[in-house]
């Protein structure tokens, strides 16, 4: 199937998300079924500003790798001609271009940025043009459905008549952050009146929940955020369920997938033990550990302690 003329592997992709999708992460849930990948936002000015981005540690968000195409950049901002020069600068790297016009986080929104952006429709609809005009890549945005109340179909309409090649639309409005449902009926009525691809986002979970947010929507493709960070394993639960069969990850697969993401992590220099203990435990979920091999998960203080005690249940798991 293709997305933006972009062959893909499936129509359920990985949201971007700040100090979430990394390299490895991404790494990890395409190979478990993402069918595109995003970069956690980077800031377009300082990108803009700096004559080689790749060869520097400061931009370590936006480094790929061609075992993980197709993969977009996602830029955040409000300056054009930074967007602009970021994108002259990056795009060989990349399928496609996102610009963040969905975080509501203070850091983003302070500057004008980020969720902030949704007050300005046509900043974004300036943005997306100054973009297009020196790339061929996809140009795409994300939002939600407005600040602080559901302006969505309006805010659409002002960026679709800037020719965006994709919107991707996260059910709830900046003011809401995560707090309830997502709204699939307001990304329906996006999907209704603009001419462009939209992409649905929001409280996908599970194969089930993700037939029912294309159903809702009636769009074809889907973006699964917070839900993979502790579920990587539901993209491949999605893809299976297309099939007609039901899928859950056995205790091996579930460990064998934290071991991946261990592996990306050592590859690319980008070992944190808080956070192999945290994916330790996340992607471990659901296992029937012996009382000991969750006592010195949960109370690792090393890299080492932490596969040791994985390392050691795997191998009573395969004796079985």
């Amino acid at each position: 199937m293709k997305f933006c003329n972009i062959k893909v592997s499936s129509n359920f992709f990985l949201a971007p998300m700040a100090a979430v999708t990394s390299l490895p992460f991404r790494l990890m849930c395409k190979k478990q079924g993402a069918g595109l990948t995003i970069t956690e936002q980077i800031n377009a000015t300082q990108i803009a500003r700096n004559p080689d981005p790749f060869t520097n540690n400061e931009f370590f968000t936006i480094r790929t790798v061609p075992e993980e195409k197709p993969v977009g950049v996602q830029l955040f901002g409000t300056v054009e001609k930074d967007f602009v020069k970021a994108v002259e600068v990056i795009e060989k790297n990349f399928d496609l271009i996102n610009i963040n016009c969905g975080c509501p986080a203070p850091r983003e929104t302070s500057i004008g940025a980020g969720a902030a952006l949704l007050k300005k429709p046509e900043k974004i609809a300036s943005i997306i043009e100054a973009i297009a005009s020196v790339t061929d890549k996809p140009v795409t945005a994300k939002i939600r459905l407005g600040w602080n109340k559901n302006d969505a179909v309006k805010i659409a309409k002002v960026i679709d008549r800037a020719e965006p090649d994709a919107i991707m639309v996260h059910g709830r409005t900046a003011d809401q952050k995560y707090m309830g449902e997502a709204d699939y009926d307001a990304i329906k009525a996006v999907k209704d009146v603009i001419g462009c691809e939209v992409v649905a986002n929001g409280d996908v979970d599970s194969a089930q929940k993700a037939e029912e947010l294309l159903h809702k929507t009636g769009c074809s493709f889907g973006m699964i955020g917070r839900a993979a960070m502790k579920n990587p394993f539901v993209f491949k639960e999605i893809q299976e369920h297309s099939k007609g069969k039901d899928w859950i990850p056995n205790d091996k697969e579930r460990i064998e997938a934290f071991f991946d993401y261990y592996e990306y992590c050592k590859k690319f220099d980008m070992i944190k033990v808080s956070d192999l203990k945290s994916k330790a435990i996340q992607f471990t979920k659901g296992i029937d550990f012996t009382k000991g091999t969750r006592v010195r998960l949960i109370g690792a203080k090393s890299e080492q302690e932490i596969v040791k005690a994985l390392e050691e249940f795997l191998k009573q798991t395969t004796a079985k």
